[in-house]
């Protein structure tokens, strides 16, 4: 019994010995993810989730091949609601409509398209403002990191499809 034991506890640590991140092991994916170039409109959480991807992306050259479109909406809603129907929680919904264009020769070309969400609740105390501000404020830091997470795998699962297609 320790044998087998022992047997599954090394087949299980050498099977993980030769992990690396996604774009690190393909260097067709890596090239892409530099080629990559993002806009967004002005908002504080669309900026939020750009920064977070600008710090987990490769850096950038010179030469964009891609652009990164993200449009945000941040929707406030009341949860709960006590016996004399007053509010004591809300939810915060963030929507990131993400559009990846294609540099042509004369008009950019939308090559991808997709929509994320991201969701949290946060308690409301009338009598402590300082910690719902405070809780709010988590609660979208939290979502944008969240997005920017979901927006880079989803990238990096595109640009790995692109590089199987070319294979075939």
């Amino acid at each position: 019994m320790k044998l087998f034991l022992l047997i599954l506890i090394f087949t299980a640590l050498n099977s993980c010995s030769n992990f690396k991140p996604l774009y690190q092991y393909h260097s067709e994916l890596s090239n892409n993810l530099k080629k990559l170039a993002i806009v967004t409109d002005k908002k504080k959480m669309s900026l939020s989730i750009k920064k977070n991807l600008l710090k987990k992306l490769p850096f950038a050259g010179s030469d964009i091949n891609f652009i990164l479109k993200i449009e945000t909406e941040v929707e406030n809603t009341s949860t709960a609601t006590d016996t004399q129907r007053k509010t004591s929680g809300y939810e915060i919904i963030t929507t990131s409509k993400v559009i990846l264009y294609s540099r042509e020769q004369k008009l950019d070309k939308e090559v991808f398209l997709f929509e994320e969400k991201s969701a949290g609740l946060f308690n409301f105390s009338p009598n402590q403002v300082l910690s719902t501000l405070a809780a709010r404020n988590r609660i979208l830091d939290n979502s944008s990191n969240d997005l920017s997470d979901i927006i880079l795998y989803r990238l990096m699962i595109y640009f790995a499809s692109l590089e199987n297609d070319s294979k075939e």
